[in-house]
């Protein structure tokens, strides 16, 4: 009989995501500000930036995850990364908040620089941990409880961020918002290679470098494996394009409801209140999900989420303009509906590696559930770059006195965005296929081919 998952292990995966969680959020919420209104770049210019450092992102998923998927190193596929990783990622995410007296266009090369370093190196970490639920689960139920661990734990994230680092980046930046933004982020950053660290150490025993033997049957993934298990997955495939939207809705309204907070309220301390209720209400989505999940099913969840974020949003257009108490209230009622797909994705992404191998034949694990933040870095990319051609085309301009008609505007593209979104992936999601109660077959047929090619290994 298979040993239970030791809870310290279950919340130790959790922490890697609540510190990753506290550094990640103030890109997504501030980043885009601190670029238009510390470092001085253009709007246009900010929305380039934003295009061409996610676009260079999003590609380096699919090439990391490659890396993952066939590396063999001392400390295992997924653990190794851990080690080094985290810490080029705490050096060049801190260089990318730096407002450093360089001339503008070497500014913008720096910074766009910084960023893709960054994050293609932040890659590595966050996929090997996401991998990593293939050797933590073996049956479907841990799945799901490590899925909700490491969400939870990220909402938990959330509401920190609201607590501790809002004011924090306050305090720092009394005297310079260049140096408040700095050791904001260097704090965090370190604090993100700790968690990973601390993963490392507790998931000690679960993964070693597998000896190559010759002829031995191997999870060696080339680039055409890669391709055939998103084209030829269907589940996979629908997952990935229907999470795109999700992630698009959300960072859009991360981007924006900083602009709205200083320029419609002229309270940018507002944020605080609206990141700390938003946690409240996406952490508490993160324990709903699973019971609707468990009730429902996983796919009946994510339609549940996507039409209930729909009409909160909808709503949020027509009275969040009118306070900043009526937008913090009808925005984090939708986040709370909304948010309730976010536990059960990346059980699902682990799902479509089930099914990839039941119908190939080729063990392609990693590469699949590092899938699960391809669609975040494209909604991420997404966003940033819409939401800030957005703010540019309603006629956006740093640090200017707002008007009726660049409000009603704003309001627009904070809303609409997420709307559009939401009805898409609802519409995509309806052709899942893949369905909770044809996955223990699937697994079962699954681990008999595994326990045969252990055999063969051993011949």
């Amino acid at each position: 009989m298979e040993k239970k998952l030791p809870g310290l292990l279950v919340n130790s995966y959790g922490f890697a995501n609540f510190t990753f969680t506290l550094m990640m959020y103030l890109a997504l919420h501030y980043y885009s500000i601190f670029l238009t209104d510390v470092a001085l770049i253009a709007i246009f210019h900010v929305s380039a930036i934003m295009a061409i450092t996610h676009f260079v992102d999003v590609l380096s998923i699919p090439f990391s995850a490659g890396i993952i998927q066939n590396s063999n190193m001392r400390w295992g596929k997924f653990r190794s990364w851990l080690v080094f990783m985290p810490i080029v990622t705490c050096i060049f995410f801190t260089l990318t908040f730096t407002n450093l007296p360089l001339d503008y266009m070497y500014k913008i090369v720096f910074l766009s620089g910084a960023y893709m370093l960054a994050h293609v190196s932040l890659n590595f970490a966050f996929n090997a941990h996401l991998s990593m639920i293939s050797i933590l689960a073996k049956r479907v139920e841990e799945r799901l409880k490590l899925s909700a661990r490491n969400i939870q734990f990220g909402m938990a994230g959330t509401i920190l961020f609201s607590i501790l680092v809002i004011p924090m980046l306050a305090f720092f930046s009394k005297e310079s918002d260049t140096w408040g933004y700095f050791f904001t982020v260097l704090i965090l950053a370190v604090i993100q290679v700790l968690g990973y660290w601390n993963l490392f150490y507790h998931s000690k025993g679960y993964e070693k470098q597998i000896p190559m033997v010759k002829g031995a049957p191997s999870s060696r993934v080339r680039l055409w494996d890669m391709i055939l298990q998103v084209v030829a997955n269907p589940p996979l495939l629908m997952l990935m394009m229907a999470d795109c939207f999700v992630n698009l809705a959300f960072f859009s309204l991360s981007t924006l409801a900083v602009y709205y907070f200083k320029y419609v309220t002229g309270d940018p301390l507002w944020m605080t209140a609206y990141t700390l209720f938003h946690s409240f209400a996406t952490f508490t989505a993160a324990f709903i999900g699973p019971y609707l999940a468990t009730f429902m099913g996983k796919k009946k969840t994510y339609l549940f989420a996507g039409l209930y974020g729909v009409t909160g949003f909808v709503l949020l257009r027509f009275f969040g303009a009118s306070s900043p108490i009526a937008y913090i209230a009808i925005a984090n009622l939708a986040a709370l509906g909304f948010g309730t797909s976010n536990p059960i994705r990346h059980a699902m992404y682990m799902d479509t590696a089930e099914y990839g191998y039941y119908k190939t034949g080729k063990d392609a694990t990693a590469f699949v559930v590092s899938m699960f933040s391809f669609p975040i870095k494209i909604g991420i990319a997404l966003a940033t770059t819409i939401a800030t051609a957005g703010l540019g085309f309603i006629g956006y301009e740093a640090n200017m006195t707002p008007t009726p008609e660049f409000i009603s505007n704003l309001m627009n593209i904070i809303c609409f965005i997420p709307v559009g979104c939401g009805i898409l992936m609802v519409v995509i999601m309806s052709f899942y296929p893949l369905a909770d109660s044809k996955l223990p077959e699937i697994m079962e047929a699954n681990a008999e081919r595994k326990a045969k090619e252990a055999v063969a290994m051993g011949a």
